[in-house]
């Protein structure tokens, strides 16, 4: 059967094809179990004798029977020739027409970097916006795929718990599975449906009656980006504030003398706390707790302002620097996951696909393990997904860093992560 190669098999009461779930909303994959419309057989031997008329036993059965099901007329439609929405056109849509955005020649250097910084924040939100709903377009076909192994399972387990080869408990595992499959289905496309319209409230247009089309992922940004030194002096440069506090405290810095400098500075060198002893007892957090700067060295306002101007100044560089670092550490970490890992898990569980189906027209395998296999290359497939999602969602943190806005990533250790089908066999 066609899921265990493509997983692209269909059923009984087959579900809408189509993977754009926000032009028609959620599809109606809750709808009863599906049985088969071809009767069953009322004893072992005719279903032995059934099943010997072909070559593979049950998957050619079930083919037969696909190929002669009416197909549903809530098929996908053909995207062919259409125009998708690409993230360059979402992000230009996004400012048209939008006079706040306008830089005005009466603004001063704070009150641009303020306006520079919300729309920094708003190509942001674009682009995180635009690859979710991307990307949870994707996740429709890819749960649609699991859904069909679930069905073809369900109708294999229903066929020999009625000849008695199996319990009704063995097939009620797989009607179990059947279930699950169809929730996640209906959850893809109520998030589907959910990331289309979340972008097209940032970009569309209020007369609008249509959402527009969405392509695939493209490929993922080369990994070889420059030095973390190069990129945060990039960071550095971009970020306005900080450009502005630096000014600022070089300007006060240089208007002080050099002995007000120097005993501003003595004093404010904190004085050694005492030995807490050999125990740390309850109290000893207290004994450590630093006192209060003393309030009587001679210094003026002036100097205290500028060294609280490059204190300032100081704690937003590293603030600058620590966000390159871990955006950038995030996002060859989430490069790795989706460009060699998870592509290997699904090679790997492809190649064992195959090789349990050579073992299974040899007859060394069973129906069961075969569909196994395909149940653990369609959750691979999801997971290579989930981690490409992953390294664009990481590769737009990294660019936002490095246009001046701070890091607000999640790091997301768990991208991908997946846990086997449990398999049934005879």
């Amino acid at each position: 059967m066609s899921c265990f190669g493509v997983a692209n098999a269909s059923t009984h009461s087959p579900t809408p094809q189509s993977s754009h779930a926000g032009h028609h909303g959620v599809s109606p994959a809750s709808g009863p179990t599906p049985k088969t419309t071809v009767p069953l057989p009322n004893s072992w031997t005719e279903a032995n004798d059934t099943v010997g008329q072909f070559l593979r036993g049950h998957i050619d059965i079930l083919r037969w029977e696909i190929d002669k099901t009416p197909k549903s007329g809530m098929g996908s439609k053909d995207q062919a020739g259409k125009d998708t929405l690409s993230l360059d056109q979402a992000l230009k849509l996004s400012l048209r027409d939008q006079p706040q955005w306008l830089q005005r020649p009466s603004m001063n250097a704070t009150e641009r970097s303020a306006l520079n910084t919300q729309l920094q924040a708003q190509v942001l939100r674009i682009q995180r916006a635009w690859i979710e709903a991307v990307s949870a377009r994707q996740s429709v076909a890819h749960s649609r795929q699991g859904l069909e192994a679930a069905q073809a399972g369900a109708e294999l387990g229903e066929r020999m718990a009625h000849i008695g080869n199996w319990s009704r408990a063995r097939q009620m595992q797989e009607e179990l599975l059947l279930w699950e499959a169809r929730s996640q289905l209906q959850n893809a496309e109520l998030k589907a449906l959910q990331t289309h319209l979340a972008l097209w409230q940032l970009i569309g247009q209020a007369d609008a009656v249509e959402l527009p089309d969405l392509p695939d992922l493209p490929d993922l940004p080369d990994a070889r980006l420059p030095s973390v030194d190069a990129l945060t002096a990039q960071a550095l440069a971009a970020n306005l504030k900080w450009v502005s506090l630096k000014t600022d405290a070089e300007r006060l810095i240089k208007g002080q003398t050099a002995t007000s400098l120097a005993q501003a500075r003595q004093a404010l060198q904190p004085s050694p706390a005492k030995a807490p002893g050999h125990s740390m007892t309850p109290d000893a957090f207290t004994r450590l707790a630093p006192s209060l700067l003393p309030a009587n060295v001679p210094w003026n306002h002036s100097t205290e302002n500028a060294l609280q101007a490059q204190a300032q100044a100081d704690a937003l560089q590293r603030q600058i620097r620590a966000d390159v670092r871990l955006a950038h550490a995030a996002y060859l970490h989430a490069h790795t996951q989706a460009t060699q890992n998870w592509p290997q898990l699904l090679r790997l569980h492809t190649a064992l696909e195959q090789e349990n189906l050579l073992r299974y027209n040899g007859m060394l395998k069973s129906t069961w393990d075969l569909l196994a296999s395909a149940r653990q290359r369609i959750q691979s497939k999801q997971a290579l997904h989930q981690a490409q999602t992953q390294a664009w969602l990481a590769w737009t943190d990294l660019q936002a860093v490095l246009n001046g806005l701070p890091y607000t990533g999640q790091l997301n250790l768990d991208a991908g992560k997946t846990t086997s089908p449990p398999s049934a066999g005879h």
